[in-house]
């Protein structure tokens, strides 16, 4: 039975792994069209995407631009919704969380095309800061998630032996509840970051052609045909993703995340 186990492990290892490979070997295209074994294998298109092309290098900067705001800016608005839910309890703040998470159940073409025609009334379309906003509110479920996940996991007995030895409310918060939250909130914040990094739809309605992340660039650039730099953009999202979730992995509570019940161990 193990030996079924692992060769089926395996054999889902390799499936997944042999379009990666392709996608890998395609970027090491000496010419303008992909080719897999690839001909005249070189990293120039890796010095295009990061240093000298400047469509790739912007829309690159772009997409860092983007994926970090909204990734800060979602924790910072999920931070205070999570906390007065934990906190109180209260029918305002249940309704206040389930409207930070509708967004993220929206279609995304339906809340793009929304978000297209709300930006285009307040005279942010097409602006970097609206998609920046755009995306924050898109992903804020994520993080608002995983920071109830890390408050509801704190053992009520600390706060009240901070509050016994004389701890003000303010105290608490800082020593006892963000020290054990941060895991959780780093991990929001990267949840967001990836699929920022990697979202497409949104954006296409919010910047209105003014400005292209790598997404949209890549979109773009399929009127050309596959070119080997595309290839070179798949392997940058897979390589964020992979960094990001393996330091959600090493750094944060992982099971828990996943939504393992901690409380049978």
């Amino acid at each position: 039975m193990r030996f079924l186990g692992a060769l089926y492990m395996g054999l889902a290892a390799l499936v997944l792994s042999l379009p990666i490979v392709v996608v890998c070997g395609a970027a090491l295209n000496s010419g303008r069209s992909m080719f897999f074994p690839p001909r005249e294998p070189t990293m120039r298109r890796f010095g295009e995407f990061f240093v000298s092309e400047p469509v790739w290098t912007t829309a690159l900067w772009n997409s860092v631009l983007v994926a970090v705001g909204a990734a800060t800016l979602a924790v910072l608005l999920a931070w205070p919704i999570a906390y007065w839910l934990w906190s109180t309890g209260t029918r305002l703040s249940k309704v206040l969380a389930g409207l930070g998470s509708l967004p993220f159940a929206v279609p995304p073409i339906v809340f793009g095309v929304g978000l297209g025609f709300f930006w285009a009334f307040a005279g942010g379309l097409g602006a970097l800061w609206a998609g920046v906003i755009s995306h924050a509110i898109l992903l804020m479920a994520l993080p608002l998630v995983t920071i109830s996940i890390g408050l509801q996991s704190i053992d009520r007995a600390h706060l009240d032996a901070a509050a016994t030895m004389g701890a003000t409310e303010r105290m608490i918060f800082r020593t006892v509840v963000l020290p054990q939250t941060l895991p959780y909130t780093i991990s929001g914040f990267f949840f967001v970051l990836v699929l920022s990094f990697n979202e497409f739809t949104v954006i296409f309605f919010v910047s209105a052609s003014s400005y292209a992340t790598v997404t949209l660039q890549i979109f773009n650039s399929l009127r050309n045909g596959y070119t080997p730099t595309m290839a070179v953009a798949a392997i940058t999202f897979l390589a964020v993703s992979v960094l990001v979730f393996s330091a959600v992995a090493r750094w944060g509570d992982l099971p828990r995340l996943m939504g393992a019940d901690q409380s049978r161990k």
